[in-house]
């Protein structure tokens, strides 16, 4: 575990991964929208603990007692020297076993926004760049959250191919900034920013599993995962539901649900 170098601040750590992709264009810019794969939704994600070594020792142990489970120690993937929870590729026993599990973790928050993909909106406010598209999707999903000059922030990202330290820290600074305006004494706010392999942070796993059963619900109707870990979330932002009336912003006190929200197209 890394240093507090503020030992007079409260520490939060923050897990950030996303489901899906921000892209609209292939090879050659050969547009992908409609096309067999095409992934509609880009969602981003963060679990914030305080105790951060107490949720990375519990996916430990949790992971080493799956791996001695009568039901699954023979399930080839769980014996590579590398693996760890990841919902799109774990065998579905252990993926029944780690929802069950997260359904009972405590200690952590859970924050999402659904980026819906519009072409005419993608050219238009992110200038048709994926990577601008991306990480708007980041700021709305920090904005609120780095806003106590008591606390120390560590911020960690899941490492994608197009990302750079440079424009995820430009999201962090742009959600400091939209939230400083706001109390009449400019808060001080202490962070850092750091891209990591999720392979090597247990907590990413979290994160992963929590989008992909919110993936799965938005676009296959499979509520199944969804349901175990729906109270989990603090907060869901469906961020471009423009044509909701009522509101797309979804709390423990009004759960997302795809009867609330508009059509996903």
């Amino acid at each position: 575990m890394e240093e507090n170098i503020y030992p007079r601040h409260v520490k939060k750590h923050i897990f950030i991964d996303e489901c899906g992709n921000p892209d609209f264009f292939g090879h050659r810019k050969k547009i992908l929208v409609g096309t067999e794969g095409f992934q509609p939704l880009l969602i981003i994600g963060a679990v914030m603990t305080e105790n951060r070594k107490e949720l990375r020792r519990s996916i430990e142990e949790f992971g080493a007692e799956m791996k001695k489970d009568p039901e699954c120690k023979d399930i080839y993937s769980l014996q590579k020297p590398n693996w760890f929870f990841h919902a799109r590729e774990d065998h579905p026993k252990v993926k029944d076993k780690f929802f069950a599990f997260l359904s009972g973790l405590t200690g952590f928050k859970v924050f999402v926004v659904i980026g819906r993909k519009d072409i005419g909106r993608f050219r238009a406010k992110h200038n048709g760049n994926a990577n601008e598209f991306y990480f708007d999707i980041l700021y709305h999903l920090l904005k609120d959250r780095l806003s106590r000059e008591d606390t120390y922030y560590q911020v960690f990202l899941s490492q994608r191919q197009k990302s750079n330290i440079k424009d995820f820290s430009k999201s962090v600074e742009k959600a400091i900034d939209r939230d400083n305006k706001r109390p009449k004494k400019p808060q001080s706010i202490k962070y850092q920013c750091d891209m990591v392999m999720s392979s090597a942070y247990p907590e990413m796993s979290v994160v992963d599993y929590f989008l992909w059963s919110l993936q799965r619900y938005i676009l296959r109707g499979e509520r199944q995962y969804y349901d175990l870990v729906k109270d989990k979330f603090s907060l869901i932002i469906d961020l471009y539901d423009t044509d909701n009336d009522k509101t797309n912003y979804y709390s423990k006190q009004n759960p997302f649900d795809l009867d609330k929200a508009s059509p996903f197209q």
